[in-house]
């Protein structure tokens, strides 16, 4: 949380959290408790929810009740000639709601901290912007619908059931491993048809722990994380997980999983059951035993992999994901890798006497 009270605006997409909220919790948003919220960051200049308010007339007064002054914005339109037909107006309450950002960004340089109440991932440009001018963004939204990259923008994410105190039964009790909630929070994931990335999974943490921060927890060697990427590193070395990247996006699988299987965002899929395409001769064999000496420790399948991937990049070894995979296990199967395990997990080791096949 900021440390220094400032006033505070306090921008809300009504339309997306009274969706979430109904979708997730069968019931109103209840605006008491995102006030009281709001009201921690200091002195509340500005309340302004958006939507086009025909479509909830009910609900202007409780708004009215708690400060907030609704804003009223067209979602449909009419044609002269066709009264009875509505088109949509796309994207009209994040417009409406951006520009009047910006404005007061400009307008009242005494406001420090803006507090946006959505999960709508495209108002990251909007929170970018605020940051940029050193404002602190708040962002309110509900557990399973937020945009996990919206939450990770803005200085500080706030689940909108954690607001709701003893009222909110879902809320999770923290488990006695904190790097098993990780494990727990990459099932999850799935079990919702989420892309286990880094904010993704931090977003599932705050969720099912009722209030998580990696800050408060240390590495092995008693130092604070500094970043949620550093907390997964640790859950890493302590063999729970493994970090995959490719590209500039960070996916996050359990240890014995095979990322190339199950990764987004790998165009070529590499699969058990595919056959080697041939290639692999003497002057492939000596490169992998040269590869191989580099590791001091044993090492995951997968890890192999990637060193050999990465010759690949380099140019050192032209060969297909499916010759990469079998030029390994070939290695395994004619015992020039040594195969260990720890718990149910395999690990291999180049035996450096053991001569190489098919005439390497």
């Amino acid at each position: 949380m900021v440390e220094n009270r400032t006033d505070v605006a306090v921008f809300i997409d009504f339309e997306n959290i009274y969706i979430s909220v109904h979708n997730r919790h069968d019931a109103d948003p209840n605006f008491e408790y995102v006030m009281d919220k709001c009201a921690e960051y200091g002195r509340i200049t500005i309340a302004r929810a958006y939507a086009d308010w025909y479509r909830y007339p009910r609900v202007t007064s409780a708004l009215y009740a708690h400060g907030i002054e609704p804003m009223y914005v067209p979602t449909y339109y009419y044609e002269r000639d066709k009264p009875h037909s509505a088109s949509a107006i796309k994207n009209s309450v994040d417009i409406h709601l951006c520009i009047d950002a910006i404005k007061t960004l400009y307008g009242y340089p005494s406001i420090g901290s803006y507090v946006l109440v959505t999960g709508d991932r495209d108002f990251i440009p909007a929170v970018n912007t605020i940051r940029q001018y050193g404002k602190w963004v708040v962002v309110i939204g509900v557990g399973g619908a937020a945009s996990s990259h919206l939450a990770q923008s803005a200085d500080e994410f706030v689940l909108y059931e954690h607001l709701m105190d003893k009222e909110v039964k879902e809320v999770k009790e923290a488990p006695g491993d904190i790097y098993e909630a990780l494990v727990e929070a990459i099932d999850l994931a799935r079990q919702r048809d989420n892309i286990s990335t880094m904010a993704t999974l931090k977003l599932l943490m705050m969720e099912t722990l009722g209030g998580f921060d990696e800050k408060d927890y240390r590495d092995s060697e008693g130092k604070p994380f500094g970043k949620f990427k550093d907390f997964v590193r640790e859950a890493e070395r302590r063999d729970l997980v493994q970090i995959f990247t490719s590209g500039t996006v960070h996916e996050v699988f359990l240890q014995d999983e095979d990322p190339y299987a199950l990764s987004h965002f790998v165009s070529e899929v590499v699969s058990e059951e595919e056959e080697p395409a041939g290639g692999i001769g003497p002057r492939e064999w000596r490169i992998f035993r040269e590869m191989m000496r580099q590791f001091d420790e044993p090492v995951r399948f997968v890890q192999i992999y990637n060193a050999l991937r990465g010759l690949r990049n380099t140019e050192v070894i032209d060969l297909s994901n499916a010759e990469i995979r079998e030029l390994i296990k070939s290695g395994i199967r004619e015992g020039l890798l040594i195969r260990t395990t720890r718990g149910a997990h395999g690990f291999y080791q180049l035996d450096r006497g053991h001569p190489l096949p098919s005439g390497g």
